[in-house]
Parts: C-alpha cells; sequence; structure tokens
C-alpha cells in the first residue's frame, strides 16, 4: 500500500471514482487484506496458458478490484454532479438511515 501511495505522489496522478449514487453503501472496508474483500479470477487474461513453462513456475493473482486507498481520490463523479472526496459522508447522510451505518 505504500509502495502505491509513493507512485501516486511522485508521479501526481489523480484518481477519479465514476459511480451512479445507488452504488454508495454505509458499508465500508474494514480491512486492507485483499483476500477477505476481493475476488481473484483466472489469471488467463493476465499470463496467457500458452506460456505453460513459465506458468508453472510462478504464481500469478488476478485480482478482480484494486483497492485505492481513500486518500488517493480527488474527485468523485456520480449522476448528480461532481463531489469532493469529504461530501461522501454527506451524501451518505442523505441516503441512509442513521441506523444503517451502525455494525455490530
Amino acid at each position: 500500500m505504500k509502495n502505491i501511495k509513493a507512485r501516486f505522489e511522485c508521479f501526481s496522478f489523480q484518481v477519479i471514482v465514476l459511480a451512479p449514487l445507488y452504488k454508495l453503501s454505509p458499508q465500508f472496508l474494514c480491512s486492507y487484506d485483499q483476500d477477505t474483500f476481493n475476488n481473484f479470477i483466472s489469471p488467463e487474461k493476465v499470463l496467457s496458458y500458452e506460456h505453460r513453462d513459465l506458468v508453472s513456475k510462478v504464481q500469478v493473482f488476478n485480482p478482480e478490484y484494486d483497492y485505492v486507498p481513500p486518500e488517493l481520490v480527488s474527485l468523485f463523479i456520480s449522476n448528480t454532479g461532481g463531489h469532493a472526496p469529504s461530501y461522501i459522508y454527506r451524501l451518505l447522510s442523505e441516503l441512509y438511515h442513521p441506523d444503517d451505518s451502525i455494525h455490530a
């Protein structure tokens, strides 16, 4: 995670999230462990099975999603417009009842 953050800061990348408001959820990731929140799909798209000699010597993972730490997100664009990352909590409070965000 530190490596990704350093690259973003070094090259001044901006991360823009595109999502409709109904995709926002009061549930959030509680762990940075890829195994707990990610689906791993076939590595064929990363390393073709045509390279059988290489495939047998390496272990290849192909996560379906990439985790981007919230502090690296520059802008959220939804069906209602652009929003600063600091405004997302406000949007969630407008979309959901406070009881929806209570965790057991």
